[in-house]
């Protein structure tokens, strides 16, 4: 697109603003289950979300602010799926007791480090036999894949809320509950580092 350094660190520094806000997406799961499901729906969306923005990259960006809107989309996707992943990790953890939330945690860092590191080895050989569209469009299948993944996911339904509670009103019950909690958690870490 031609854009100096300056201008893309500058772009980048937008498309990573989905990373500055995960905590959202947590309270979003948590809160408010999809047909009653609290980790499948949004994980469905977060793959569908970053295919069709990588799609999008291959096939209708033509501007920087396009490619900006694009890529944060898709950064969004990867976040979110992060997040409802990481929840998916403890939920395993608490159920099974022989599992090790640290070694399922580090197998996921493991596994999402090597794909970092092979699509960071391939995506520059692709680049020099196939055009950026071409790889982009080859990358819009990786989410796609998690999406499809996403429907075989075994997880309960969650219960059905009361007859006299509404699902936005159970949602802000519960969101001001893990807000308090997390204002709570980050008042205690204040205090201990403002200490002497």
């Amino acid at each position: 697109l031609g854009l100096s350094p300056g201008e893309q660190a500058a772009l980048m520094g937008v498309v990573s603003l989905p990373w500055v806000i995960k905590p959202v997406y947590g309270f979003l799961t948590d809160g408010l289950p999809v047909f009653g499901y609290r980790r499948k729906p949004y994980l469905i969306l977060a793959g569908l979300l970053g295919s069709a923005s990588w799609a999008f990259l291959a096939t209708v960006v033509a501007t920087p602010a396009q490619a900006v809107a694009a890529s944060t989309v898709a950064s969004l996707g990867v976040a979110m799926s992060d997040v409802v992943v990481d929840s998916l990790v403890v939920e395993r953890a608490r159920e099974d007791e022989s599992a090790s939330s640290g070694a399922l945690q580090s197998l996921c860092w493991t596994c999402q480090s090597a794909g970092g590191l092979a699509s960071a080895y391939f995506s520059g050989s692709l680049l020099e036999t196939m055009s950026p569209q071409q790889v982009f469009a080859i990358t819009a299948a990786l989410p796609l894949a998690v999406a499809l993944i996403a429907l075989q996911l075994d997880e309960k339904r969650v219960p059905r809320l009361a007859a006299t509670s509404s699902p936005l009103g159970e949602f802000v019950r519960l969101t001001s509950s893990q807000g308090a909690l997390l204002w709570q958690t980050l008042r205690q870490r204040q205090g201990g580092l403002a200490a002497p």
